[in-house]
């Protein structure tokens, strides 16, 4: 038990944990399915890509407790040394003589027999010191120059190094997530467009002079024109999904897995899902991460520190984006990013920080006031009299 700012004695967020941990056992059950044949093949072991994610599983839990554990203060106090380790790795990455590359990208720093990917840390090292900086300026953040210039600058960095790899999902993942916090935090949304504005040009320069990005812009528009080639994934994607109907073939019955969807365990698992369970089984998918997000907004709302909330908001949101870009990117609706979904998609590097980051809003929601109703029209009140003081 901890006690919170009201003086009681709390535990964790019990809703959350347990949506948390039925993602997760739903992910490993998902990618066993999903990849079963193709580890067969190329690693001949079944269950080689289980396994990977079961010890990450495992770590990333071990993860969630202890962060829930630290009083949320104290990520405060290590907010600059936690910044500069992590600009830090994202230079190291992008060494050839260091970082790991594998389809045309450099994102991964080898950790023994596992690896790990700087930029997922990045994103929570971002949330971390921008709810920092949002507490200790927050009389300036109003001014272009005094306030808001040198977070944008960080962020610029972050997303520069992001994309040096190159991780185009990352960097927006990023952009959007700094962008919302700031807003929170009182920026001025002239500012803010201004500056959104301001990148659209260089974001039509990286897609133009990247001939892979200009590629995935043309089938995102028409996925048709070349289904045997630059087309086939997102092809064997809607089939995947058409062909699950309302309640879907069956675990373990998919067929677009077995070598026509291309790596159907990691950034196309929700086309499996629809296939194996259907639109019904998507439903419920989507409906489990709206309950995570909104416990944790809730969570963030009865902190009762601008720290606490601004940290909470963002690691929230950070989970909410990449959930809906992955599922956008699945169903034809953005172009393909390369981002997992959250808690289900193969990846240790990307499990282990979602599951930290959820751990820090569990040890916020032992100090807040968990117990007092929180309305979902609540969030946007408390957002707009926060921006009006």
């Amino acid at each position: 038990m901890r006690v919170g700012v009201d003086g009681k004695e709390r535990s964790w967020d019990k809703g959350l944990f347990g949506i948390t941990f039925v993602l997760v056992v739903g992910g490993l059950v998902m990618i066993y399915s999903a990849s079963t044949v193709m580890a067969a093949k190329k690693y001949g072991d079944s269950f080689f890509f289980l396994k990977q994610q079961l010890l990450w599983a495992i770590l990333g839990m071990m993860a969630l407790v202890m962060a829930s554990s630290i009083p949320y203060r104290w990520w405060r106090k290590m907010v600059v040394p936690l910044t500069g380790i992590s600009l830090a790795l994202l230079v190291l990455v992008i060494l050839p003589s260091i970082g790991l590359s594998a389809n045309g990208a450099r994102r991964w720093l080898p950790l023994g027999p596992l690896t790990f990917q700087p930029s997922e840390l990045a994103k929570l090292v971002l949330i971390l010191y921008l709810a920092h900086y949002l507490v200790k300026h927050k009389e300036k953040i109003m001014s272009w120059r005094e306030g808001l210039l040198f977070p944008i600058f960080l962020v610029g960095l972050f997303i520069f190094l992001v994309l040096s790899e190159p991780d185009l999902g990352g960097a927006v993942v990023m952009g959007v997530v700094a962008v919302s916090l700031l807003f929170v935090g009182g920026a001025r949304v002239h500012h803010l467009l201004v500056l959104a504005i301001g990148l659209i040009p260089l974001l039509y320069t990286a897609i133009l002079t990247s001939p892979y990005r200009m590629e995935r812009l043309s089938v995102y528009l028409d996925p048709w024109k070349d289904p045997s080639n630059s087309g086939f994934q997102m092809v064997q994607s809607f089939l995947s999904l058409g062909s699950g109907g309302p309640f879907g073939l069956g675990l373990g019955a998919g067929k677009q897995k077995l070598f026509y969807l291309p790596e159907p365990h990691t950034d196309f698992i929700f086309a499996v899902i629809g296939e194996e369970l259907g639109f019904l089984g998507g439903l419920i998918l989507i409906g489990c991460f709206l309950f995570l997000v909104w416990r944790g907004l809730r969570i963030s709302l009865k902190v009762g520190d601008p720290f606490g909330t601004y940290l909470g908001f963002g690691i929230t949101l950070m989970i909410a984006v990449q959930a809906l870009m992955n599922m956008g990117v699945v169903t034809g609706l953005l172009p393909t990013k390369g981002l997992p979904l959250p808690l289900i998609s193969y990846g240790g590097s990307s499990l282990l920080v979602t599951l930290t980051g959820i751990g820090i809003l569990l040890g916020l929601s032992k100090q807040g006031g968990m117990f007092s109703r929180v309305r979902p029209y609540d969030v946007g009140r408390k957002v707009a009299r926060g921006r009006r003081a």
